[in-house]
């Protein structure tokens, strides 16, 4: 099983900006298609939404594999808005004991090993 769990703020750019110039028409556009596109792929959660004159994206999801477009999908909407952060956690319970941390800032996802969850086993749950 293959377990996901992530958000990011959709920023144009990682400059400091005034509150209405924080996602372009542009940059929503942009990221909307991506995720347009992406919603056909898998079948779990992917929700783009304003709250509160920002725009979020959520995603979580569980599969029997990794969804390849997965960390695709999220270095895109990184590269299109480089303005954006957030993170995404990831653990395939297959192959790894350890979740995978991606971190998304100035337009770029960078991946780390998470030590809040990991190692899965023993810290979140028992062994099988």
């Amino acid at each position: 099983m293959f377990e996901w769990h992530g958000w990011a703020n959709i920023r144009t750019t990682p400059a400091v900006a005034e509150f209405q110039d924080l996602a372009t028409d542009a940059t929503v556009i942009a990221v909307t298609q991506l995720v347009d596109e992406i919603e056909g792929v898998f079948d779990e959660t992917v929700d783009l939404r304003w709250a509160n004159g920002e725009l979020h994206l959520w995603l979580a999801g569980c599969h029997n594999r990794p969804p390849l477009e997965l960390l695709s999908f999220y270095e895109a909407v990184a590269e299109t808005a480089p303005g954006s952060y957030g993170v995404l956690y990831a653990l395939d319970h297959d192959t790894e004991d350890t979740w995978s941390r991606y971190v998304m800032a100035r337009g770029k996802v960078v991946r780390e090993e998470d030590t809040s969850l990991s190692p899965h086993v023993g810290r979140v749950e028992d062994a099988f």
